[in-house]
């Protein structure tokens, strides 16, 4: 996976980004998206302080999933 050259921004990040220029807080907040959060999306939720992700599909990512396990943020699939 080479996350490094993605031109894009993941709408996990989108969502930071837009929240924090809005003044919006989101620690304790839950997550509804269409994939699971890949590793780098994964990182800034936690430390952003999202409890709970609702995705829609997988996304071939074990460090995403071990990392939302060992912060604590509940990963559901809907």
């Amino acid at each position: 996976m080479k996350h490094e050259l993605c031109r894009g921004v993941h709408a996990e990040q989108n969502v930071i980004i837009q929240a924090a220029f809005h003044g919006v807080a989101v620690a304790g907040a839950t997550l509804y998206c269409t994939n699971q959060p890949c590793s780098i999306c994964a990182k800034m939720l936690i430390n952003a302080g999202i409890k709970k992700v609702y995705y829609r599909d997988g996304y071939d990512d074990p460090l995403a999933l071990d990392m939302f396990d060992r912060a604590g943020v509940v990963l559901s699939k809907l």
